[in-house]
């Protein structure tokens, strides 16, 4: 009794992608427009001395825009705590408002508004507004 070889065991597995260095690797980077049609493991950009310095920067890029998200939080906090305190005008520059700043200053002063007329403010002196509420009981 002989048995047959299955195809799978005959023949290597069939891929869909090239051979890495190929001829047909690089004509298939060349049509994405990777790699020019006459390029080889020459190509510059593909130098190990190249390739370091992209990761390099990369890296130096992700310090910079943690660090950059981490102070737009702290900015973002600290904004937040001066709407809070009622003093958000003394915390930007004059006539420098951006549109959210102008609608935040809007609510504010409406919240104050409607605080003054239905008796649940006192004052409305800065951010003392904000500290002297009366407490109905």
């Amino acid at each position: 009794m002989t048995t047959a070889l299955s195809p799978s065991a005959a023949q290597p597995p069939v891929s869909a992608e090239p051979a890495p260095g190929s001829p047909e690797a690089l004509l298939l980077l060349a049509g994405l427009g990777i790699l020019p049609a006459s390029a080889d493991f020459n190509d510059p950009r593909f130098a190990p001395d190249t390739i370091s310095s992209s990761l390099e920067r990369l890296v130096a890029v992700k310090q910079e825009l943690e660090f950059l998200a981490a102070e737009q939080k702290q900015l973002q906090e600290h904004l937040r705590l001066a709407h809070l305190r009622g003093d958000l005008r003394q915390q930007l520059p004059s006539r420098r408002y951006s549109l959210s700043c102008k609608e935040i200053e809007c609510q504010l002063k409406a919240r104050q508004a409607y605080e003054q007329q239905s008796g649940d403010a006192t004052a409305t002196v800065g951010s003392c507004f904000w500290e002297l509420r009366s407490i109905k009981g």
